[in-house]
């Protein structure tokens, strides 16, 4: 034999035989060892996954984590309410035994320990004709009185006991655990509270087309609207969670000064649906949720597919493995979006957070599993001063535990805390009715969808309405001056509107033939005097204005067009005179 072969041969055995070795000293070993070093693998593998932060909490002591707030360093809502709360000013604590984001947050879905008591059920008629469930708990219900409908609320109480409006998230309805903790705590605090479930929830059937969705303000709208009509004395707030939060920050932005709420709170809103929806499919625990989330979703739409199926991608639903999928195959469709994208961009309130005009506190914490901080609008929130953005190092998805029995909430505490400083202050919010333009809209103007204008009262142009056009009168003054009236005014003139839809007010004669181009100048002329003629006439007489200032200001507009026409004018003469030849 070579040296070579024998060499291979003796490295072989010599591997061999430290193989039996190690399997030996395995065999030595005691089994609990074994079973320590999977329970360490296991247990590093899941601290890591599920995010826990039980360590990090045992080496600060049990301190927990300040509440950072942001906010403009003008705002009066922060330096005389939010100053004064001392939940917003001081640390959060989660419950150790659920110190996970994701404990936190499926906890709360299936071990929520809300209070029991029983609602009152109103059913509301919407003017589509959908039906909504308003669950009401009145603070004489907790205090132990008897038991009220909400039509029952004496004009006496509705005028010292303020109203909370509820707005629920994603397929929640008034019997959700963290709905029924904020409920019970409001009511037992003095307050009277209703919760607006959304169409087709709390037990209800769809009786109209209409489908809510993340971006859907109009059944928050009509709810509110018809409360302050039943209560007008009653102070009004509300609070939104999740979807909910959503869609009252962007109805609060469409009617800016024009809604009846005092005051309003935010908790773990998405913000930006487009980014949330990128993020709930980046990692696998997202995706879990996000699973989760379209079995929610297929339950709603499987109690009502009579109706979906109809207006809806049924097929498409079934399959649904994600809500991008189901909003791609029901909620685009009945809402009239071209693509999923599309109905994120348009349905997120990050886009109406500068045009809130009501105090509002908003509440998000940086570990939520669901609606991730990257969408918090940092920037938007410090230029308002209206807002007070509120974040936590961890809490979860509408979790918050804190207590060692984890009984309690935190952003339920500081919701009302903020809310009874706020309604014992004078900076509550107080409506400044304006002129109703329909669907409200803070991306799009209903300047650019109408060929039709209207003359206010103070003289500036507005898009005419259905409604309006209808109309053949103009009031000013509780004076009643009629078409016939105004067009006696005006000259011979027409109104006509371009293809494009801008008006144009012209003379009866520019639509004529012209035939001698040197008669058109002074009908030119006119025809530019016009709308100058005119403008001048509708301020002085709808704003009263002194008559020299109008003529000062017609004059100086005027000036350009004076001087041009007096040039060509001189100059025509100056050509027509006689020259002298040399």
């Amino acid at each position: 034999m070579s040296n070579g072969t024998i060499s291979a041969t003796f490295d072989v055995s010599a591997a061999a035989a430290a193989g039996e070795l190690l399997l030996q000293a395995a065999t030595v070993l005691p089994p609990i060892y074994y079973l320590i070093a999977v329970f360490l693998f296991v247990g590093t593998f899941l601290y890591n996954f599920l995010e826990f932060h039980l360590l990090s909490d045992i080496l600060h002591g049990f301190m927990g984590d300040p509440v950072e707030l942001t906010f403009n360093p003008e705002s009066e809502i922060y330096h005389g309410v939010a100053s004064k709360c001392r939940s917003l000013h001081g640390r959060y604590l989660v419950t150790p035994w659920l110190a996970s984001p994701h404990l936190q947050t499926v906890f709360l879905n299936f071990l929520g320990r809300p209070p029991s008591f029983k609602y009152n059920r109103q059913i509301y008629r919407t003017r589509d004709g959908g039906t909504i469930a308003l669950d009401w708990l009145l603070f004489s219900d907790v205090a132990g009185g008897s038991a009220q409908l909400p039509t029952g609320i004496s004009k006496e109480d509705s005028t010292v006991t303020p109203l909370l409006v509820m707005v629920p998230g994603l397929t929640s309805d008034s019997a959700s655990a963290y709905v029924k903790h904020l409920v019970y705590k409001m009511a037992k605090s003095g307050w009277n509270v209703v919760v607006g479930n959304h169409r087709g929830l709390g037990g209800m059937s769809i009786t109209s087309d209409c489908f809510y969705n993340a971006g859907w303000t109009e059944d928050v709208r009509e709810v509110i609207n018809y409360l302050h009509k039943e209560y007008p004395n009653a102070p009004m707030y509300a609070v939104g969670t999740s979807i909910g939060a959503n869609i009252l920050v962007k109805y609060l932005g469409e009617e800016g000064e024009n809604t009846p709420l005092a005051g309003a709170t935010s908790i773990c809103s998405p913000w930006d649906l487009v980014v949330c929806d990128r993020f709930i499919n980046r990692k696998l625990a997202q995706r879990l949720y996000d699973r989760a989330l379209a079995i929610g979703l297929k339950g709603y739409a499987e109690l009502h597919q009579s109706v979906l199926s109809r207006l809806a991608n049924w097929e498409g639903i079934s399959k649904s493995c994600s809500v991008r999928d189901f909003d791609n195959h029901a909620t685009r469709l009945i809402a009239n979006y071209e693509t999923v994208d599309t109905y994120y961009r348009r349905c997120s309130s990050v886009s109406y957070v500068a045009n809130v005009s009501v105090p509002l506190l908003c509440i998000s914490a940086i570990d939520d599993p669901v609606c991730t901080s990257e969408a918090i609008p940092w920037d938007e929130c410090r230029a308002n001063k209206k807002i007070v953005l509120a974040t936590t190092t961890h809490g979860g998805h509408l979790g918050y535990f804190q207590g060692l029995t984890g009984k309690q909430l935190w952003w339920v505490g500081a919701v009302y805390e903020f809310l009874s400083v706020l309604h014992n202050s004078p900076f509550m919010h107080h409506q400044k009715k304006t002129e109703a333009t329909g669907l409200h809209s803070a991306l799009e103007s209903t300047i650019d969808q109408s060929p039709y204008v209207n003359i206010t009262e103070d003289g500036m142009l507005s898009p005419a309405t259905e409604n309006t056009l209808t109309e053949s009168t103009v009031t000013h003054s509780n004076k009643e001056i009629t078409e016939s009236e105004i067009s006696a005014e005006v000259d011979e003139t027409a109104k006509t509107s371009s293809k494009d839809g801008v008006l144009r007010i012209t003379s009866k004669n520019e639509n004529s033939v012209k035939k001698d181009k040197g008669e058109n100048i002074s009908e030119t002329v006119a025809d530019v005097m016009y709308p100058i003629k005119r403008s001048v006439h509708e301020l002085r007489k709808y704003q009263g204005k002194s008559i020299w200032l109008l003529a000062y200001i017609a004059f100086m507009t005027s000036w350009p067009l004076i001087g041009s026409l007096s040039f060509f004018f001189f100059r025509k003469r100056y050509n027509k005179a006689p020259r002298k030849n040399n």
